[in-house]
């Protein structure tokens, strides 16, 4: 199947974006140095189920909260603009295919499971990379395969044939949809990103996260921390494994962020706990 008739499909797909509007305005004005608390508070204010998971995730110990956050002023103090934009994103995107008709082979628990997983595996690299970017870290590793969640949604018989074929061979994802379709959630889930207007900076490591590295030598560096969070977490068990399957990160990779071999073993073990209280704490579903 060619790609650019997977690409209609997509484009006739009559469902509302992903990401709500006041979500895409907490995107825009974390982008705007310009912005400042009082505009975030004004926006978030629109959305009162937002705002509550935003207070209670802000009380919480895992944010080091003390349960005397009352208002949004007060959260967006303690917990910052990047930090917000997380919890809003992640909240929304949640909300967002929760209730959604799905194919019906699709796991959606072990998807978002896994999504989780990869943005706090991808949070956690950045930051031992002293990268000051570590939220955009965790924004991207959980978005890094909507093109798995909007073939379960729009494109259900090519989802289907692929399926099939993982089950009968026992094969990952990305090689039954290759033999299936000619190509990947890669290629899909950044037309995804194109249609449902998410952040250009994200749509590197949603369409190269299992080949980060360019035939030239260059590099997204989001990419390369959700490459690396994306095999951590399956390592971790955190997503769909044939037997057998072997995960490993580039090599090439792996020397660009010059994070040891025993960091990695310590931010594998620590990605299902992390998932765990994240989910608790922000009163997610995982």
């Amino acid at each position: 199947m060619e790609l650019h008739h997977l690409d209609i499909k997509l484009a006739r797909a009559t469902t509302l974006p992903i990401l709500p509007t006041v979500v895409s305005q907490v995107i825009a004005l974390a982008d705007n140095p310009a912005a400042g608390p009082r505009d975030f508070e004004r926006v978030i204010a629109r959305d009162a189920g937002l705002s509550a998971k935003i207070l209670r995730t802000a009380n919480s110990s895992y944010y080091g909260g003390d349960g005397k956050i009352v208002n949004l002023q007060k959260a967006l103090s303690k917990l910052g603009c990047n930090t917000i934009r997380s919890i809003c994103i992640t909240v929304a995107f949640q909300s967002s295919i929760s209730g959604k008709s799905l194919n019906k082979t699709f796991n959606l628990p072990e998807f978002w499971q896994h999504s989780l997983a990869v943005g706090c595996a991808a949070k956690v690299l950045a930051m031992v990379a002293h990268d000051p970017h570590a939220e955009e870290a965790f924004i991207a590793g959980l978005l890094h395969d909507i093109g798995k969640l909007a073939m379960a949604m729009f494109l259900s018989d090519e989802a289907t044939m692929v399926y099939k074929l993982m089950k009968d061979r026992d094969i990952p994802q990305y090689d039954a949809e290759l033999d299936c379709l000619g190509a990947t959630h890669q290629e899909i889930g950044a037309m995804v990103a194109h249609h449902w207007n998410l952040p250009q900076l994200y749509v590197p490591s949603i369409a190269h996260h299992h080949d980060p590295v360019r035939e030239d030598g260059t590099f997204d560096k989001l990419s390369l921390y959700v490459h690396v969070g994306n095999v951590l977490a399956h390592l971790a068990g955190l997503g769909y494994s044939p037997m057998g399957t072997s995960y490993e990160a580039d090599p090439a990779v792996l020397d660009e962020l010059h994070i040891p071999t025993a960091q990695l073993e310590a931010v594998e073990s620590a990605v299902a706990v992390e998932v765990s209280k994240l989910s608790q704490h922000m009163g997610l579903v995982a």
